[in-house]
């Protein structure tokens, strides 16, 4: 017979006193010297009772509130949920979930080993203390995994999707997506926005090899797919539910549009706010951007919506203050979300990392003048070898002096139909080189790929063509 978490609790209390405590008792403050090894026995168990005690105690405050809601099997979005993009090959003694699998392809892919070189706020030249787009990903990795595990969903869909969800960013951060995106809408191409390129990049773009040695699309799962594309967290709202309409993810024009298909995507779209806000602050504090000054500013905030703080404003702090807030008052009838006065910190923290950090000129070494002239040479120049159906021999001609146009003719022949494709390469053909637009859509998705350091050498070998 299994026994509930309360059951446990009330069981183990009846035994306490035998143990040599009581239910009020507390660990106390001791020194090892003169005690015998039979003395700091007994106390290391005290420790351990009460540490087993505080354990249950959890176990009980937090019982999963959402585990019928939960991502599985018995969920009745659930076939919709794990219908993936593209078929992937199955193996007999394959034991991982459907989610696993999403998990691992992600983990495995070029994409997601290239963003340790991806800006998050500031240049990877600033310190090699400040967070890169790599290290984001992994705290909002963490964070997600710790909401969803107290509140019972599945660990494994929110994993896959926070693994995911920023890799399709561009180079030098948010600077280099406005840039792209200004080069889009410059050339007749839909707007480029981060959280879409993430999907297209799990769709159509990243591959890995088979146990036949074919490449392969990722073909992600549903919801994964949908966690990905609608993680934005610049929107300000409260305790937000799930949509139930099964929707064609290609289709969305701009981030925010709709909630995600699940509770797990949800966490993840928090969950990526309450990673960047208080690390943020600590990069600037890092690199002399944010001073005392600004910390008596961050506490007085503080203050203001919970009275009874004391202490420094970190990202220690303001993780622990978030997760532990949303778990407490999130429900499936009101949704996740935070109590009001933790709701208005986190906007007022929003705004202050706005106005003295990421809007700040000149507190970034790459300023968004730089971006745009480094990835609109680029773009210009790859664009300037357009020869129609007779590219790939203009390339080739080109590729004798360089190795980076080299590089971005094998993206293109790896995408096109064309009579030097490899035979090992089964991904999806995504480009017409008989179609100019096709090109340059290929162009901002070679660029959207790369890390700072590739877009800075590929620009510098450019221009000394």
């Amino acid at each position: 017979m299994q026994i509930s978490p309360v059951s446990k609790y009330n069981l183990y209390r009846k035994k306490l006193p035998a143990a040599g405590l009581n239910s009020t008792s507390r660990p106390q403050n001791f020194s090892a010297e003169g005690l015998t090894q039979k003395t700091i026995t007994g106390q290391a168990k005290a420790f351990s009772a009460v540490s087993f005690r505080a354990s249950l105690l959890k176990e009980t405050i937090f019982q999963g509130q959402f585990k019928t809601e939960a991502m599985t099997p018995k969920n009745p979005k659930w076939q919709l949920a794990v219908t993936r993009f593209s078929p992937l090959e199955h193996r007999k003694n394959d034991i991982r979930t459907e989610f696993e699998r999403d998990r691992n392809r992600i983990m495995h892919s070029e994409g997601f080993d290239r963003l340790r070189f991806k800006t998050q706020v500031f240049p990877l030249s600033e310190n090699d203390m400040i967070s890169t787009r790599s290290s984001h990903v992994i705290q909002v990795t963490d964070i997600a995994r710790n909401i969803s595990r107290k509140l019972g969903l599945n660990e494994d869909l929110v994993e896959a999707i926070a693994l995911g969800h920023d890799i399709g960013h561009s180079p030098f951060g948010h600077d280099g997506e406005k840039t792209l995106k200004a080069i889009c809408i410059q050339n007749g191409l839909a707007p480029f926005w981060h959280e879409k390129n993430s999907l297209r990049m799990v769709d159509k773009i990243l591959t890995l090899k088979n146990t036949r040695g074919k490449e392969n699309n990722l073909g992600l799962t549903y919801a994964v797919r949908d966690g990905i594309i609608n993680h934005c967290g610049e929107i300000d709202e409260n305790f937000i539910k799930p949509r139930d309409e099964f929707k064609n993810l290609s289709r969305l024009q701009s981030p925010g549009q709709l909630q995600p298909f699940s509770w797990e995507g949800i966490v993840v779209k928090i969950s990526d706010k309450i990673a960047y806000l208080g690390r943020d602050i600590e990069d600037a504090t890092k690199i002399g951007i944010l001073t005392d000054k600004n910390q008596k500013d961050l506490q007085a905030i503080m203050k203001k919506h919970i009275p009874d703080f004391e202490g420094q404003v970190n990202n220690t702090v303001l993780m622990n203050t978030f997760v532990t807030d949303i778990v407490k008052n999130s429900s499936p009838q009101k949704g996740i979300g935070f109590s009001k006065p933790v709701f208005d910190l986190m906007n007022d923290i929003k705004k202050y990392n706005y106005e003295h950090i990421y809007l700040i000129k000149g507190a970034k070494s790459v300023s968004q003048e730089q971006c745009d002239l480094v990835l609109g040479t680029i773009f210009d120049k790859y664009s300037s070898m357009y020869r129609g159906k007779d590219t790939l021999k203009f390339l080739a001609k080109a590729s004798q002096s360089s190795k980076y146009i080299k590089n971005f003719r094998n993206w293109i022949v790896k995408y096109t139909d064309n009579d030097e494709r490899s035979k090992e390469f089964e991904n999806a053909v995504i480009y017409d080189l008989s179609s100019h637009k096709d090109y340059k859509q290929a162009i901002v998705d070679y660029i959207s790929g790369m890390t700072d350091k590739y877009a800075l050498k590929t620009y510098n070998n450019l221009c000394n063509q």
